[in-house]
Formats: structure tokens, C-alpha cells, sequence
């Protein structure tokens, strides 16, 4: 997992595979279960994993989440490639420790959302299907062991990257390749998006980006809208 070479070298075949299979498998669930819900399915679940909205069936109200999950999944993506295209601009050492971890954290993080995602999806939908009513205890497993998992291992992930940035010795990142980023360094404007860096409209995949990130609160917030 180093900065060189192509992007595919960043990630393995297996983990994504795994990715791959923990987001597709419950759109597929819920492709099968879709003509038999009920018209009145559940949209929240609350702490103790009651339904605490309704709303009527529809394929935005049934494949919110999962749709989630994959705006997600493209936005850490996105940035997994804007961070390797900027190491690839600045090679050194600490360059080359940042990116890993970056590159690992980003990684667990797609991990926690097919996971978490997929089983909440299924976690309320399930309430719909009397067949299966044994399924409600192993997605609500799922999803909270996921979620205790995701912040352990993302407070683990955030401290040594801190670490590691406290060490880090500053040195020049606006040389003539970190504008092929999807941000970029610019120290005469402190303004977008943090630190000095702004968002590179150079760059095509800056678009696909900024339309995930906007997508992503109207899929979260969708039956409040419809409502």
C-alpha cells in the first residue's frame, strides 16, 4: 500500500470482493422482498431497535440505505484516489507513512459502512416479513457490533494519524503535480476547503465527487422530504 505505481496497488482483490459482496448482497435481499412488503414498512428504528417511523413502500423508501451505502463507498473512493494522486506528486517518507494510514482508515471505513448500512437496511425491513422473524435478532446484532467496531477502530485510526502529524516535519506540497489531485494546495488562498487546500475543478473526477457529497444528505434525510 504505497503511493506508487498504479491505483490499484492501494487494495487487493479479496477485500474488495468482500466490500463488493457485504453492499450487493442486501440490495439483492431486498430486490426478492420487494413485492411481498406490506404498503406501510418501517423507516427508523430507535436505540432499542423499535420501529419509530413509518412510510409508505416505495423503491426510494426500501433502497435508501443500501443506495447510501454505495454514495458512500464511491465518496471514500474518490478521496482514497485524490490521496494517492497527491502522494504520487510528493514523494518522501512521511508522505509515504501518511497515505497508509489514510489509505487503511479509509478502507475500514468502507468496510463499517457495507456492513453497518446493509444490516440496518435489513434490520428494518425485516419487521415487514413474518416469515422471518428470527432475522431481526441477527441483523440488530450485526449492526450494533459493527457500530461498537467502527468507532473502536476509527478512534484508533484518527489517533495515529494525530500522531504521526505532530511528528511530521512541514515541507513544500505545491509543486508542479499536486494540482492533479481532486484538492490541491494553494497557500495564497486560506480559505477552501481546510489548510490550504481547495477543490481542483481540473480534475474530472471532482464533479463525480461533489454530486456524491451533495446526493448523500438527501438520501439521508429522503422520508423527511416526502413526508
Amino acid at each position: 500500500m504505497t503511493p506508487s505505481g498504479t491505483f490499484r496497488k492501494t487494495s487487493n482483490l479479496p477485500f474488495e470482493l468482500f466490500v463488493l459482496a457485504c453492499t450487493a448482497l442486501p440490495i439483492l435481499i431486498l430486490v426478492y422482498w420487494y413485492p411481498s412488503l406490506p404498503d406501510r414498512i418501517p423507516e427508523y428504528l430507535n436505540l432499542r431497535g423499535e420501529v419509530s417511523t413509518w412510510g409508505q413502500k416505495s423503491i426510494a423508501s426500501v433502497f435508501r440505505l443500501p443506495l447510501m451505502a454505495i454514495d458512500l463507498q464511491a465518496l471514500c473512493l474518490l478521496t482514497k484516489y485524490g490521496v494517492w494522486q497527491a502522494a504520487i506528486a510528493n514523494r518522501d517518507a512521511e508522505t509515504d507513512k501518511l497515505s497508509k494510514l489514510t489509505f487503511a482508515s479509509l478502507d475500514w471505513l468502507r468496510v463499517f459502512i457495507a456492513v453497518k448500512l446493509g444490516s440496518s437496511s435489513l434490520e428494518a425491513i425485516v419487521f415487514s416479513v413474518e416469515r422471518y422473524p428470527h432475522l431481526s435478532v441477527l441483523t440488530r446484532a450485526i449492526s450494533w457490533t459493527s457500530s461498537l467496531a467502527g468507532i473502536v477502530i476509527a478512534l484508533w485510526y484518527l489517533f495515529r494519524l494525530f500522531k504521526h502529524e505532530g511528528k511530521q516535519k512541514r515541507v513544500g506540497v505545491d509543486s508542479d503535480g499536486s494540482t492533479k489531485s481532486i484538492a490541491y494546495f494553494d497557500r495564497a488562498d486560506p480559505s477552501w476547503v481546510s489548510n490550504n487546500h481547495r477543490v481542483n475543478f481540473g480534475n474530472r473526477w471532482t464533479y463525480v465527487f461533489l454530486l456524491c457529497l451533495t446526493a448523500l444528505p438527501l438520501l439521508m434525510f429522503w422520508p423527511l422530504l416526502v413526508n
